[in-house]
């Protein structure tokens, strides 16, 4: 998978300069980005892939102050299942590591993956549960403070409910929502990553986060196609045989 990865331009060239009758060996450093305006020195998101000992594929973007977004401040339902409180922006990622913290919280940048083993044994009548939270750097400026800063929490979320007669389970993300095109898109993946596999996952989805404001309902996200729905009958051919357990990998775009 290709991962996200900040890079500096360092040059292999070195240049000899006198000092004092010594000479004396140094290297030319050039600076690890250019600011797209001198007079505006704004944060860049630098984004590098490298492939077959191929040099990095350099590219900058400009990253966005909150202010300049279309981000709702308002309050929503924290997304851990059964937790009545009331969160914003600002705390959520707080209120996770201090009233939930045996849920995993990890810090990633697009394309970065990050997996979480699951497991998938729920009823239909539980409410939704929160697996991981992912900080995800490199979208946003002037949000949090301390390790959480400019960083936007999303959180990864199953349910199962009925259709039919037929349980099915839904895996969807959801945080922050930018509106429209501007909504932040991932994929998720699901099975068994074993080495007699010839698929790495089985099964997969890629689209738009569901907002936080949103309804985070099961059914509801299956009937929208907001999410990754995995048929009961499904999960013995996905899970470790020996745990029992699901294995969830999410990277964001």
């Amino acid at each position: 998978m290709s991962r996200f990865q900040i890079h500096s331009n360092n040059s292999d060239d070195e240049i000899l300069r006198e000092d004092d009758g010594h000479d004396e060996l140094l290297v030319d450093i050039k600076p690890p980005f250019v600011l797209l305006d001198e007079e505006d020195p704004l944060l860049l998101a630098v984004d590098g892939h490298q492939q077959d000992g191929a040099p990095a594929a350099t590219t900058t973007t400009r990253v966005p102050h909150l202010d300049e977004t279309g981000i709702s401040r308002l309050p929503f339902k924290c997304p851990v299942g059964g937790c009545q409180e009331r969160c914003c922006l600002f705390m959520l990622a707080t209120h996770v590591s201090y009233d939930h913290s045996a849920l995993p919280v990890e810090s990633l940048w697009p394309n970065e993956p990050r997996s979480v083993l699951l497991d998938p044994s729920v009823t239909a009548d539980e409410p939704p549960r929160c697996h991981m939270l992912c900080l995800l750097g490199g979208r946003i400026r002037g949000l949090g403070d301390g390790k959480q800063r400019d960083k936007l929490p999303f959180a990864l979320i199953s349910s199962k409910y009925s259709l039919h007669g037929a349980e099915r389970i839904v895996l969807w993300v959801t945080g922050p929502d930018a509106g429209g095109e501007h909504r932040q898109r991932y994929s998720m993946e699901a099975g068994r990553n074993e080495s007699s596999r010839l698929l790495l996952y089985a099964v997969a989805f890629s689209g738009q986060i569901v907002p936080l404001h949103a309804n985070q309902d099961a059914e509801e996200i299956h009937r929208r196609g907001a999410g990754l729905v995995i048929p009961v009958q499904q999960l013995e051919r996905l899970i470790n045989s020996r745990t029992k357990l699901l294995e969830v990998c999410v990277h964001f775009h």
